[in-house]
């Protein structure tokens, strides 16, 4: 029956939503946007599937070795498939593999109306749907049930989501060794009450529809300083840098609008279920960034033989080195601990409907040095910016 604090510890994964035999449960948004689970007591015949599957009353069921079988930088060779992706790549040869084995992809694609939905295909253009990040959490809807039924009928399927949606198939599928679990390095995700509302203020602002977002282009300059694009039904594009300039993806980075479980999240380091963890690989270097064009490194962390198997299938699609696991925890700290809860959360939410979505974030984030961000804005506009950038690393290399 989930008898806990569902806003606090609950991780909207939908597993409970998965394993109902009658429909009693559905997802919900609660004050903060977040996903969480509600019961119908009338269609409930208390059979406690729901807790079975549940994974925050199991978390300590999970227990996969980072990088047991490898640790690598990589990032996929063809560069235009990289540029489309928000780091090195891996997804998508992974992907691309697994479709040509007659198997089917379960990642996060963009609906019609810009929610973050995960989806179940064996189509290559929706599996190119999934690639790049979507900095929300996603609805996972009925595709863990799907994906159960796809494993029981000896079809391989190969899942991507956060770690505690690979958790969650996990739990609801059994983890057969037909299912290949795929988890992106993750922060936390902010809630999609937070996104519906930024989204829709963005449309209202440009006087149309929002057709496509990306957090990560690397057009113009590349993937060390990404932009934040969206794209209107007359394909209009709205750009500023994520990092430096978007409340949006600022108040992210800052911890501000995460789901509250997020902040104590059970599924870091060996605590997972995947069989192989993705994402940035920060501070790669120089050697590796101009060897990859500036386009995209990932860190590639394969934990089971199962995820080694997978890699050195789809090993021809991209290049890969020996890496130093511990010097990618040390970059990439989300790997091993939970982000920080901005300390004017609870102040946020409480004005999540009564103040508008940007005046909301701007007041609780820091800023980046104005005369600074003019100047970056002024040479990436004149095309100045990645020459001046390029010179300065070549002196610092002598």
């Amino acid at each position: 029956m989930l008898d806990f604090d569902l806003l606090k510890d609950c991780y909207g994964c939908g597993a409970c939503v998965n394993v109902c035999p009658r429909g009693a449960v559905h997802m919900t948004q609660a004050a903060d946007g977040s996903y969480i689970p509600e019961i119908d007591e009338a269609r409930c015949i208390g059979c406690g599937r729901c807790d079975r599957v549940c994974i925050h009353q199991h978390a300590d069921k999970n227990h996969t070795p980072l990088g047991k079988e490898g640790c690598y930088a990589a990032y996929q060779l063809d560069t235009q498939a990289r540029k489309a992706s928000a780091s090195g790549g891996m997804f998508f040869p992974l992907a691309q593999e697994m479709l040509r084995q007659g198997g089917y992809v379960c990642g996060c694609v963009w609906n019609e109306q810009m929610d973050a939905v995960h989806i179940v295909s064996n189509k290559l253009e929706d599996v190119e749907r999934m690639r790049s990040s979507k900095y929300v959490q996603s609805d996972i809807g009925n595709c863990l049930a799907t994906v159960r039924g796809l494993l029981k009928a000896g079809t391989h399927v190969m899942f991507c989501g956060t770690p505690c949606q690979c958790a969650a198939c996990a739990a609801v599928t059994g983890n057969p060794e037909n299912l290949l679990l795929v988890a992106l390095i993750c922060e936390g995700t902010p809630t999609a009450g937070v996104w519906q509302r930024y989204r829709d203020a963005k449309a209202a602002q440009y006087g149309e529809k929002i057709r496509n977002v990306n957090f990560r282009s690397k057009t113009p300059v590349g993937w060390t300083m990404p932009y934040f694009v969206l794209t209107t039904k007359s394909g209009k594009r709205h750009q500023e840098m994520s990092y430096r300039q978007n409340p949006y993806v600022l108040a992210m980075l800052q911890g501000l609008t995460y789901r509250q479980s997020c902040y104590h999240c059970e599924f870091k380091g060996d605590n997972g279920s995947a069989d192989i963890v993705v994402g940035d690989l920060w501070k790669a270097g120089e050697r590796l960034i101009q060897q990859s064009e500036n386009q995209g490194i990932s860190a590639l962390i394969v934990n089971t033989q199962k995820g080694k198997d997978w890699v050195d299938k789809a090993a021809s699609a991209w290049f890969m080195e020996e890496y130093p696991l511990e010097r990618v925890c040390a970059n990439n700290s989300m790997l091993v601990r939970a982000g920080k809860e901005n300390a004017h959360r609870a102040q946020f939410f409480s004005q999540l409907d009564a103040t508008p979505i940007e005046t909301n974030l701007n007041q609780y984030i820091v800023h980046e040095n104005g005369i600074k961000l003019r100047v970056t804005q002024a040479l990436v506009a004149v095309g100045l910016y990645k020459p001046l950038r390029n010179a300065v690393r070549k002196l610092r290399r002598r």
